[in-house]
């Protein structure tokens, strides 16, 4: 025969491991983290308007010289007018980006702003409402790889766009990466 008390400890024993499994699960809830609505610097920053999106702002950072080579993508997306639209300037913290020469952006069209070394301007495709143009910022040598400095891209239609600049090292080539011998790791004979 059982005691009546048995049956009221492992109700209670069932009540606070419940208890105590809610309450170690809402040990954050309500908390506000420091990254939450961060985004890693990696692919770019990222920033839209009413009308406007840009993608991938960053800025590449030189191994020698003062002057690093700006890349994003510009497109005009809206349908509140049938007026092109033009980028009319891009500061990096304050500093003023030289934008390569571009035509006004048509609704639906983009303008991308190369960051590659090799990069040259083109004209706007036939076939797609495409165009590609180069930027630079002067400067670099104050920059350091891996932050994020603010960023300001005005339009002609009165539109800003503030952002993130990704501060990164050089763009790898694809299949072009090998690890230099002084940081390789031991091989463990496998």
């Amino acid at each position: 025969m059982t005691s009546p008390n048995t049956g009221l400890r492992r109700t209670a024993l069932v009540v606070l491991a419940v208890g105590a499994a809610l309450g170690a699960s809402a040990c954050s809830s309500g908390q506000i983290s420091q990254t939450a609505n961060q985004v890693a610097a990696v692919d770019g920053g990222r920033g839209s308007s009413e009308q406007l999106t840009v993608n991938d702002f960053q800025v590449l950072v030189p191994e020698e010289g003062d002057e690093a080579r700006v890349g994003f993508a510009a497109s005009y997306t809206g349908y509140d007018s049938e007026q092109p639209i033009s980028i009319e300037s891009a500061e990096v913290d304050g500093t003023p980006v030289e934008l390569g020469a571009t035509q006004p952006m048509e609704r639906g069209c983009t303008i991308v702003f190369d960051a590659s070394e090799d990069a040259e301007p083109m004209p706007a495709s036939a076939d797609i409402c495409l165009e590609h143009a180069t930027a630079t910022l002067t400067g670099a040598e104050d920059l350091h790889i891996g932050t994020s400095l603010p960023a300001t891209i005005s339009f002609s239609n009165g539109e800003q766009i503030e952002l993130d600049a990704a501060i990164m090292a050089e763009v790898l080539e694809i299949d072009s990466y090998t690890r230099p011998a002084e940081t390789a790791a031991p091989t463990e004979g496998h």
